[in-house]
C-alpha cells in the first residue's frame, strides 16, 4: 500500500446489467424494475466536479451504445446486438462479455469498480475477477443470486446449494458488500460468512419531491382514457415487471374481487409473463375492470399513482421495493407481502400494510379495507409521507460517497473531504 496524491478526480467504473435511458424500450431487454432506476438515480446524485463516472450497461437495440450525461458520466452500452427471442436468456451473458471487453481496452483507467448484482451468474464472476487483479471494487445486492432458483429446487440453505457457493467465493473478494436493508446486510454476515467489516447498508432512494407535483388534470384524463380508467370508482394500481416473483397470479383473482365493488385494477409494466396475466384476467372478470399498460416512462409512472387510491404488491421475493417509496411520495396507501426487505422498508408503525406472504385473501381485504375505509387509507398516507424521508437520495448519495472515500483511502489514495460533491 501506498500514498498516492491526486488531484484529478476520482475515477469509477459503475457496472449494471440494467441502467435506466429514456424513451420507449423493448420488452424483451427488461425495462421494468428498479434496478436500472436506482443504479441512474445513484450515479447521476453522485455527479460532480470530483468524481468521472462510466456507467458498463447492457446494449439495447434502439439505444445508443455511447452516450453522456450530466457533467462527467460516460454511459458504454457493451455487448452483442441481441434479438428479441434471445434477449431474456442471453442479455446478462452478452453484457458479461461486453464488460470484459471493456476492461482490456481500459485497463488501469479507474479507481475503483462498483459492481450491482442481479440475478445472474455473470455479475458473480465479475466481481471474482477483479477481486483477484483489478482495483478496489465494491459490490451491491441488488437481487439475490439466481432470482431463487435455489428455493425452487430445495436447496435453500442446504450443503449443496451451489449459489452459496459462487455467492461467497464472489463477495470475498470484494473490498465492501453493500446490503439494501439491515436485514440483507445481516444474513450476507449470517449465511455467506462474510467479516462485518466489509459489510454496509446503503438503501435505495427516492427524489419525493418529484412525486409531489402532480401532472395537469388534462394529462391525467387522457391517461384514464387511453387505458379505460373510469373517472369514478377505485383505482388500484400494480406496478413493475410482469414475472413469477413478482406474484402477479394474485393480480385476477383481485381484479375480480374489484370488478364486484365497482373497482378497477390498472397494472403499469411489462414483462415475460405478460400474455399469461392478460389470460388469466379475462377468465376471471370482464375487460373494462382492468387494464395493463406495458412499459411506461417514469413520467407516466407517476400518474398512474395519482389516479390510483392504492398500491398493491404482491411480491413473492423483494430484496427492497423501490416501487413503495414512490407510492409513499406520492401520498399513495399500499399493501404488500411482508417478504424480503419489505418489513424493514415500512418501519415501525409500519407505513405500508403488511400481510402474510402468500395469503391472497388476506391481501384482498386489505386493499378493501384501504378503499373502504378513510381513517386507514389516511393513516397510512400520512405515516409513509414521514417515512419515505428516510430513504432520501442526498442521504444515499452522501453514504455511497463516504464508502467510496473510505474504500479508497484504504487503497491508499489521499481523497479530499469534498472530492465526492452530490447534487
Amino acid at each position: 500500500m501506498h500514498s498516492v496524491p491526486r488531484a484529478e478526480p476520482i475515477r469509477v467504473l459503475r457496472l449494471t446489467p440494467h441502467f435506466h435511458r429514456d424513451g420507449s424500450l423493448p420488452v424483451a431487454f427488461d425495462p421494468v424494475g428498479g434496478l436500472q432506476v436506482q443504479t441512474w438515480t445513484i450515479a447521476t446524485a453522485l455527479d460532480g466536479p470530483g468524481i468521472e463516472q462510466t456507467v458498463g450497461t447492457s446494449y439495447i437495440p434502439g439505444s445508443p451504445r455511447r452516450f453522456r450525461i450530466g457533467r462527467n458520466i460516460d454511459v458504454r452500452a457493451v455487448g452483442p446486438h441481441l434479438p428479441r427471442v434471445l434477449a431474456g436468456s442471453l442479455l446478462s451473458f452478452g453484457w458479461f462479455l461486453g464488460v470484459m471487453g471493456l476492461l482490456a481496452r481500459t485497463r488501469g483507467s479507474y479507481d475503483l469498480v462498483h459492481i450491482h448484482f442481479n440475478h445472474s451468474v455473470w455479475c458473480r464472476v465479475l466481481a471474482f475477477v477483479l477481486g483477484i487483479a483489478g482495483p478496489p471494487v465494491v459490490v451491491s445486492l441488488n437481487t439475490a443470486l439466481w432470482g431463487g432458483l435455489q428455493r425452487l429446487l430445495r436447496l435453500d440453505g442446504s450443503p449443496f446449494d451451489v449459489t452459496l457457493w459462487i455467492e461467497r467465493a464472489a463477495l470475498r473478494r470484494a473490498d465492501r458488500v453493500v446490503g439494501l436493508t439491515a436485514q440483507a446486510t445481516g444474513d450476507a454476515a449470517r449465511i455467506l460468512g462474510l467479516g462485518r467489516d466489509k459489510l454496509r447498508t446503503v438503501s435505495d432512494a427516492v427524489h419525493a419531491d418529484e412525486f409531489l407535483v402532480r401532472t395537469g388534470a388534462e394529462h391525467r384524463q387522457i391517461f384514464r382514457q387511453r387505458y379505460g380508467v373510469p373517472d369514478s370508482g377505485r383505482t388500484v394500481a400494480y406496478v413493475g415487471r410482469i414475472s413469477p416473483e413478482k406474484g402477479w397470479r394474485d393480480l385476477p383473482f383481485l381484479a375480480r374481487e374489484l370488478a364486484g365493488g365497482n373497482g378497477f385494477l390498472l397494472v403499469c409494466g411489462d414483462g415475460p409473463d405478460r400474455p399469461r396475466l392478460e389470460a388469466a384476467l379475462r377468465r376471471q372478470c370482464p375487460e373494462g375492470n382492468w387494464a395493463v399498460t406495458g412499459f411506461l416512462p417514469r413520467q407516466e409512472i407517476r400518474t398512474a399513482m395519482q389516479i390510483a387510491d392504492a398500491l398493491v404488491l404482491p411480491s413473492r421475493r423483494e430484496a427492497f421495493g423501490s416501487v413503495l417509496l414512490e407510492a409513499m411520495a406520492s401520498g399513495l396507501p399500499a399493501v404488500a407481502y411482508a417478504v424480503g426487505g419489505i418489513p424493514e422498508v415500512a418501519g415501525d408503525p409500519p407505513a405500508i400494510c403488511l400481510v402474510s406472504a402468500g395469503d391472497r385473501h388476506a391481501l384482498v381485504r386489505q386493499v378493501l379495507a384501504i378503499l373502504d375505509d378513510p381513517v386507514i387509507s389516511q393513516r397510512a398516507i400520512i405515516r409513509g409521507h414521514q417515512r419515505v424521508k428516510a430513504f432520501s437520495v442526498a442521504r444515499s448519495a452522501a453514504a455511497t460517497a463516504a464508502l467510496y472515500r473510505e474504500v479508497l483511502q484504504a487503497d491508499g489514495h489521499r481523497v479530499a473531504a469534498d472530492t465526492f460533491a452530490t447534487t
